[in-house]
């Protein structure tokens, strides 16, 4: 650790924000992952040295599994992984990040998601040899037995079994490329090419810079994926709605500083501008329906499973409801003042007693 630290391959930080153990990873955070996987490599002899510790344990169960750890980290196959599990989830990473904020461009997310693919594509193409010349190099900074490519691999379940391919077949063709096409699939699933068009065809709605985004075609787009909510006659008085209403918005100062969709549909209401243009609102209210796919939603589930614990099976929905808010809505919550909360219950009206 202390040689790690001198030669610059750990940071400290300052104060309380060190950092000295591995990252948990989590089930919806995947870039918590890949810091875990970061952590490891940046640690890796302080990990050993542990579990060389742990093995002198009084309980045998504690000591074959760290026994048994050890062996695995120690072997070709757990750094292979281990690499190749870095670089991919590296490359994802920023997308993860960028599908995770609140206030996240839904224009960019897509061009990131493109922008994804293309460096997968490229790792598989052009990178196996750099990948393979990385695990080459830690194996040798920490005294692991390397592999040679051209040798023939021995599966350590059958070892006595002829498999009939090289080290080099199994490692870049059975793992390397096909973990990446995996990968690939599942950006394409989750993100084919009517979802994509779904997302940027709703950017064009965005408010900021005085409407800068606004597309008609692009809107008029978006509402023929929606069949049912507009027909041909609504296609066409929707194209006429939508002249009007960039015309009116763009002139009015009360919509100069909306930020969001959400805020907009509420100023249109405010304005009463949803009943002068309806086709314009229905098509905007098809649009606020998108987020509930998003990566917020799915935190206010897992937060669900923290709040309602077997203790709290019987609590009332506004009850779990304000409880979510608050737990969700941690950032805002800590803006929230003693002094603020003393005054509201100093407003309510005093609680009535029965006698009885």
């Amino acid at each position: 650790m202390s040689k790690a630290l001198g030669c610059g391959q750990l940071q400290t930080g300052t104060g309380l924000n060190q950092e000295q153990s591995v990252q948990r990873p989590g089930d919806t955070r995947w870039s918590s992952h890949y810091k875990s996987r970061k952590s490891i490599v940046d640690m890796f002899s302080t990990i050993m040295k542990v579990l060389e510790i742990v093995e002198k344990d009084k309980d045998w169960k504690i000591r074959d599994q760290a026994s048994n750890l050890r062996e695995y980290f120690q072997s070709f196959d757990s750094i292979f992984y281990l690499h190749l599990m870095l670089t991919i989830l590296g490359i994802t990473n920023t997308l993860c990040l960028a599908l995770q904020r609140k206030d996240k461009d839904i224009v960019n997310a897509i061009n990131c998601v493109r922008a994804t693919r293309c460096q997968l594509d490229e790792l598989r193409r052009e990178k196996w040899e750099k990948l393979i010349d990385d695990v080459y190099e830690f194996c040798e900074k920490n005294d692991i037995a390397k592999l040679k490519m051209e040798d023939e691999y021995i599966d350590p379940k059958k070892r006595r079994h002829k498999s009939g391919i090289t080290n080099k077949h199994y490692y870049q063709v059975d793992c390397f490329n096909d973990i990446i096409d995996w990968v690939l699939q599942e950006l394409n699933s989750c993100f084919n090419e009517t979802s994509s068009q779904l997302l940027v065809c709703s950017a064009s709605f965005s408010s900021r810079d005085s409407f800068c985004d606004f597309n008609v075609d692009k809107l008029l787009s978006l509402a023929k994926l929606y069949p049912h909510d507009f027909d041909s006659g609504n296609l066409r008085d929707l194209s006429n709605e939508l002249g009007l209403y960039i015309f009116d918005v763009r002139n009015d100062d009360r919509f100069s500083n909306i930020q969001t969709i959400a805020e907009l549909s509420q100023k249109m209401v405010e304005t009463r501008k949803h009943d002068r243009y309806p086709l314009v609102y229905r098509l905007l209210k098809l649009v606020l329906v998108l987020p509930v796919a998003t990566a917020t939603v799915e935190r206010i589930f897992s937060g669900m499973k923290i709040v309602k614990t077997n203790l709290r099976n019987r609590i009332s929905d506004q009850f779990m409801s304000d409880y979510l808010i608050c737990f969700v809505e941690k950032e805002e919550m800590m803006k929230v003042t003693n002094e603020s909360v003393i005054r509201r219950f100093m407003k309510m009206q005093e609680c009535r007693f029965d006698d009885n």
